[in-house]
Protein backbone atom coordinates (compact mmCIF):
# COMPACT_ATOMS: atom_id res chain seq x y z
CA UNK A 1 0.00 0.00 0.00
CA UNK A 2 2.79 2.45 0.92
CA UNK A 3 4.67 1.56 -2.26
CA UNK A 4 1.51 2.23 -4.29
CA UNK A 5 1.06 5.70 -2.77
CA UNK A 6 4.74 6.47 -3.31
CA UNK A 7 4.48 5.37 -6.96
CA UNK A 8 1.49 7.69 -7.48
CA UNK A 9 3.37 10.62 -5.91
CA UNK A 10 6.41 9.91 -8.06
CA UNK A 11 4.32 9.73 -11.23
CA UNK A 12 2.70 13.06 -10.39
CA UNK A 13 6.10 14.63 -9.68
CA UNK A 14 7.57 13.33 -12.96
CA UNK A 15 4.71 14.99 -14.86
CA UNK A 16 5.56 18.38 -13.37
CA UNK A 17 9.36 18.17 -13.09
CA UNK A 18 11.59 18.66 -16.08
CA UNK A 19 13.76 15.99 -17.68
CA UNK A 20 17.49 16.22 -17.05
CA UNK A 21 18.03 18.25 -20.25
CA UNK A 22 16.11 21.17 -18.75
CA UNK A 23 17.22 20.55 -15.18
CA UNK A 24 19.46 23.61 -15.07
CA UNK A 25 16.67 25.91 -16.24
CA UNK A 26 14.39 24.38 -13.63
CA UNK A 27 16.97 24.92 -10.90
CA UNK A 28 17.68 28.51 -11.94
CA UNK A 29 13.96 29.20 -11.84
CA UNK A 30 13.59 27.50 -8.43
CA UNK A 31 16.68 29.05 -6.89
CA UNK A 32 16.43 32.49 -8.49
CA UNK A 33 20.17 33.09 -8.05
CA UNK A 34 22.36 31.68 -10.79
CA UNK A 35 25.61 32.26 -8.85
CA UNK A 36 24.26 30.45 -5.81
CA UNK A 37 23.09 27.63 -8.04
CA UNK A 38 26.58 27.35 -9.58
CA UNK A 39 28.03 27.07 -6.07
CA UNK A 40 25.49 24.39 -5.13
CA UNK A 41 26.29 22.48 -8.33
CA UNK A 42 30.01 22.65 -7.58
CA UNK A 43 29.45 21.33 -4.05
CA UNK A 44 27.30 18.52 -5.45
CA UNK A 45 29.97 17.66 -8.02
CA UNK A 46 32.60 17.46 -5.29
CA UNK A 47 30.57 15.61 -2.65
CA UNK A 48 28.30 13.29 -4.64
CA UNK A 49 31.03 10.82 -5.68
CA UNK A 50 31.89 10.31 -1.99
CA UNK A 51 28.25 9.68 -1.10
CA UNK A 52 27.78 7.33 -4.03
CA UNK A 53 30.93 5.40 -3.01
CA UNK A 54 29.61 5.04 0.56
CA UNK A 55 26.38 3.64 -0.85
CA UNK A 56 28.27 1.29 -3.20
CA UNK A 57 30.33 -0.03 -0.26
CA UNK A 58 27.24 -0.44 1.92
CA UNK A 59 25.53 -2.49 -0.79
CA UNK A 60 28.65 -4.62 -1.28
CA UNK A 61 28.72 -5.25 2.48
CA UNK A 62 24.96 -5.93 2.55
CA UNK A 63 24.67 -3.42 5.42
CA UNK A 64 21.04 -2.21 5.53
CA UNK A 65 21.71 0.55 8.10
CA UNK A 66 24.57 2.01 6.07
CA UNK A 67 22.49 1.75 2.88
CA UNK A 68 19.63 3.58 4.55
CA UNK A 69 21.92 6.41 5.81
CA UNK A 70 23.84 6.84 2.56
CA UNK A 71 20.70 6.72 0.41
CA UNK A 72 19.01 9.27 2.67
CA UNK A 73 21.95 11.68 2.28
CA UNK A 74 21.99 11.24 -1.48
CA UNK A 75 18.22 11.71 -1.68
CA UNK A 76 18.52 15.04 0.09
CA UNK A 77 21.22 16.26 -2.29
CA UNK A 78 19.21 15.19 -5.32
CA UNK A 79 16.02 16.74 -4.01
CA UNK A 80 17.59 20.20 -4.08
CA UNK A 81 18.33 19.73 -7.75
CA UNK A 82 14.91 18.43 -8.76
CA UNK A 83 16.28 15.18 -10.20
CA UNK A 84 13.12 13.09 -9.87
CA UNK A 85 14.30 9.71 -11.21
CA UNK A 86 17.52 9.74 -9.21
CA UNK A 87 15.67 10.90 -6.10
CA UNK A 88 13.18 8.04 -6.52
CA UNK A 89 16.00 5.49 -6.85
CA UNK A 90 17.64 6.86 -3.69
CA UNK A 91 14.28 6.68 -1.89
CA UNK A 92 13.87 3.06 -2.94
CA UNK A 93 17.32 2.22 -1.61
CA UNK A 94 16.59 4.02 1.64
CA UNK A 95 13.35 2.04 1.99
CA UNK A 96 15.19 -1.22 1.24
CA UNK A 97 17.65 -0.47 4.00
CA UNK A 98 14.86 0.38 6.41
CA UNK A 99 12.98 -2.81 5.54
CA UNK A 100 16.23 -4.86 5.49
CA UNK A 101 15.25 -6.23 2.09
CA UNK A 102 18.26 -5.79 -0.19
CA UNK A 103 17.16 -8.17 -2.94
CA UNK A 104 16.96 -5.37 -5.55
CA UNK A 105 19.64 -3.08 -4.12
CA UNK A 106 22.21 -3.74 -6.84
CA UNK A 107 19.62 -3.24 -9.58
CA UNK A 108 18.34 0.04 -8.13
CA UNK A 109 21.89 1.24 -7.44
CA UNK A 110 22.74 0.68 -11.13
CA UNK A 111 19.81 2.91 -12.11
CA UNK A 112 20.88 5.55 -9.56
CA UNK A 113 24.45 5.44 -10.85
CA UNK A 114 23.25 5.94 -14.43
CA UNK A 115 21.10 8.90 -13.39
CA UNK A 116 24.06 10.35 -11.48
CA UNK A 117 26.23 10.12 -14.59
CA UNK A 118 23.75 12.14 -16.67
CA UNK A 119 23.15 14.61 -13.86
CA UNK A 120 26.85 15.17 -13.25
CA UNK A 121 27.45 15.85 -16.94
CA UNK A 122 24.63 18.40 -17.03
CA UNK A 123 25.84 20.09 -13.86
CA UNK A 124 29.49 20.12 -14.93
CA UNK A 125 28.47 21.91 -18.11
CA UNK A 126 26.39 24.42 -16.18
CA UNK A 127 28.89 25.00 -13.38
CA UNK A 128 31.79 25.36 -15.80
CA UNK A 129 33.63 22.55 -14.07
CA UNK A 130 36.62 20.98 -15.77
CA UNK A 131 36.18 17.30 -16.59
Amino acid sequence: MIASRRAKKTAAREKTEPPCSSLVEHCVHRCGDEDLLRDLCQIFLEESPKLLQKLREAIAAADPEAIMRAAHSIKGELGYLGAAKATQAAQELEDMGHEKNLSRATEVFTLLDQEFTGLRLTLKEFAGAVS
